[in-house]
């Protein structure tokens, strides 16, 4: 907690060399409101762990609200951005996970004067909607240098498993894994399982085994997240090719940390899901009290996790736990 004081310290000194700010831009008395992702999902607890520091270092007080049930989500995220929106909060927060649904809000937000920064998934939306900035990764990004990894390794034939479809950030990892498997003259396939399968490693264990035995040229892999990884680990296990085919994946949990370590998974691309909490409250704090606000998209990653860094990222874990988005 001395560590989050300095930074409060530090952050108030900095503001305070700009002279006369702002006053609020918001009313004082309403609540800000985070939509985010499950925390039933372990990337999204380390969102939330990032939120929490964030409004502890800045004096902000806050509500994290998320699906429980992740079979209707494309339903349920567009019903609790309208209930957040009807409560005339101080500030929204939100992760766009599903456009379709959640844009057309957003713009009702703004449009009503409720500022609204996007975090996570968004990145090519927030300027059309008038949100005032967006925190998370370069989802393309994220997605060719893991397609780049496996076609300099000598992958033939990739796969790229979405469990997550209709959300565009997530579609986009797959879309630049697969241009820089293309660049390299590498085929892919693309698959999907439906979103309330989304954390039930086995339905996706069952699916990529199905993939394998139907594709028995595949030898790489990349999922979307750690959960589908090891469910990939467990496919490529049980059809027999352990060994002959290249596992990378986007995000991080403990699991996958250590099968880096012991040479199952190759990598692992890390979104720096902590920081787009804290930065996240570092912003809307900032921007509540001084009007100030970041230019543009504020990068998180990729940041690639493999041997050469992995020992150092699973010691910050055993140190600061989930600060790097394992649980």
């Amino acid at each position: 907690m001395k560590l989050f004081g300095k930074i409060k310290a530090a952050v108030a000194a900095i503001a305070l060399g700009f002279g006369a700010v702002s006053p609020a831009l918001a009313d004082d008395d309403g609540p800000i409101l985070v939509i985010s992702g499950p925390l039933s999902w372990p990337f999204f607890a380390a969102v939330k762990q990032g939120f929490d520091d964030g409004a502890e270092t800045f004096g902000l007080d806050y509500q994290y609200i998320a699906v429980t049930d992740t079979s209707n989500m494309t339903s349920d995220y567009p019903r609790l951005l309208q209930q957040a929106i009807s409560r005339n909060p101080r500030m929204l927060l939100v992760g766009e996970f599903f456009p379709d649904g959640m844009d057309p809000l957003i713009k009702e937000a703004t449009a009503a004067g409720i500022p609204v920064l996007i975090h996570n998934s968004g990145q090519t939306l927030w300027e059309q909607n008038g949100s005032i900035g967006f925190i998370g990764e370069d989802p393309f990004q994220m997605g060719f240098k893991a397609g780049e990894l496996q076609a300099e390794a000598g992958v033939t034939l990739g796969l790229c498993f979405n469990q997550v479809p209709g959300n565009p950030t997530v579609e986009e990892r797959c879309n630049g894994y697969v241009a820089a498997m293309e660049a390299a003259g590498v085929e892919t396939i693309y698959q999907t399982i439906g979103t309330g399968d989304a954390t039930n490693p086995q339905a996706m264990t069952q699916a990529i085994k199905g993939t394998l035995q139907a594709n028995p040229g595949i030898d790489g892999i990349y999922t979307l997240n750690a959960v589908p990884a090891m469910s990939a680990l467990r496919a490529v296990d049980e059809v027999g090719r352990k060994g002959d085919v290249m596992v990378g994946t986007a995000d991080l949990s403990n699991e996958a940390l250590l099968a880096i370590q012991s040479g199952d998974l190759a990598f692992a691309m890390d979104q720096q899901p902590y920081l787009q909490g804290f930065m996240s409250m570092q912003v809307a704090f900032q921007y509540l009290n001084y009007g100030l606000q970041p230019i543009g998209h504020v990068k998180t990653g990729p940041l690639v996790i493999d041997q050469s860094n992995v020992d150092a990222t699973l010691d910050v874990n055993r140190k600061h736990a989930g600060v790097r988005g394992a649980s």
